[in-house]
């Protein structure tokens, strides 16, 4: 039979596999959501595209191995039902990576939130709080920047944050956490508004 032929349903009928790309997605990897037919059924499945391990898209869970959800759970969709949900999942795959872009962009600023902390030194309000990267580790400390005169210090989570004695670090100027004497290590005095439990 000549292709030409064909209905367009009947040559959709033909295909096993569908690629939805993912916008603005890595150059490298799979780029795409690949939609496959079943090969012993009539089922589909959204899956990753890979060749070895392949994963399928679970609601609330994101991506797990077909081997964990079986077959008949990962290859339960119609063909028009897994193209929509592949849309959809091409579209949060591309969110999470211009998400990791920026990170990676800006690893300090990743964890910038909206509280309004007050300067120590300028008395200028909204400075950053940011995450800085703790050696050897996958954790960060909680810092602040002042936008307006650049210093920065470390932020005490109990200190009040609008205090423009300490800038939320919970110590007068936003000096360390300790300061040396004869005797060793002691500890800085603490603001009064650290002092008030705020």
């Amino acid at each position: 039979m000549d292709s030409s032929t064909l209905t367009m349903e009947e040559q959709l009928a033909l295909a096993t596999e569908f690629r939805v790309p993912i916008p603005q997605g890595p150059a490298g990897g799979y780029g795409a959501i690949v939609v496959r037919r079943d090969e012993t059924g009539a089922g589909w499945a959204v899956t990753d595209g890979a060749l070895v391990g392949l994963r399928t898209w679970a609601e609330e869970e994101g991506w797990r191995p077909v081997r964990d959800t079986g077959r008949a759970s990962a290859y339960r969709h119609t063909r028009e039902n897994a193209l929509v949900l592949a849309h959809r999942v091409a579209e949060i795959e591309a969110a999470n990576y211009q998400a990791l872009l920026a990170v990676a962009a800006d690893p300090l600023g990743h964890a910038v939130r909206t509280r309004r902390i007050t300067c120590p030194r300028c008395h200028t309000p909204g400075a950053e709080e940011y995450g800085e990267p703790i050696t050897g580790t996958d954790d960060f400390a909680d810092c602040v920047r002042c936008t307006a005169c650049g210093l920065e210090w470390a932020l005490d989570p109990g200190a009040d944050a609008s205090c423009t004695a300490c800038g939320g670090s919970g110590i007068p100027g936003a000096g360390p956490i300790g300061r040396r004497t004869p005797d060793g290590w002691e500890p800085a005095p603490n603001c009064e508004c650290h002092e008030s439990g705020h």
